[in-house]
């Protein structure tokens, strides 16, 4: 599967090799993870009601020091499974230049999007796919796979996701002005 990263989920961390003695365990044996994420004071916590999130492998294209690097770049990527008791894709490698992508990572915020009502069926369209969701009390972000014409509605209104060559980045997610989709 081909995503193209439009934006990233707020809460990030890190596991690294288990060997102490290994020269590679924080480079070429760590994993770097993302997902949903809410502050709550000095921390950012999960606090999910759909558990979930991305992984990249030390051994793949993808620098943890400058994570927003990636913001537009496409990937090569596992299909979503459900293990472990969450949603989990793995990015693993940078694809070529020329490849599209169908599937867009996308992040959206109670705080620019407005609130979402994930307990009503039409929250979404039917090709939208929650990788992870938190919530703590009207606070909400969501990690979300989406594809091209796709939409999710908010207390602000219908966010539909455009992908166009004279965009920044090809696609954006931007905020219908009148509330009628497919």
């Amino acid at each position: 599967m081909l995503v193209k990263v439009l934006k990233f989920g707020s809460n990030w961390w890190a596991r690294f090799g288990h060997d102490p003695g290994d020269q590679n365990r924080y480079t070429r044996h760590a994993a770097y993870f993302n997902s949903a994420g809410l502050r709550c004071g000095n921390k950012l916590n999960r606090h999910w009601i759909v558990p979930g999130l991305i992984r990249f492998n030390g051994v793949g294209d993808f620098n943890p020091q400058f994570p927003n690097r990636s913001v537009g770049a496409t990937f090569e990527c596992t299909d979503l499974v459900f293990a472990l008791g969450g949603n989990r894709v793995l990015f693993q490698r940078k694809a070529r230049i020329s490849a599209r992508a169908k599937d867009y990572l996308i992040s959206v915020s109670s705080d620019v999007h407005g609130t979402f009502d994930f307990e009503d069926a039409g929250w979404k369209s039917e090709s939208v796919t929650p990788i992870a969701i938190s919530r703590l009390d009207a606070r909400q972000e969501a990690l979300l796979l989406m594809q091209s014409s796709t939409w999710v509605r908010s207390s602000l209104g219908i966010w539909q996701l455009n992908v166009a060559a004279n965009l920044p980045l090809g696609l954006s997610l931007e905020l219908l002005e009148h509330a009628e989709v497919n």
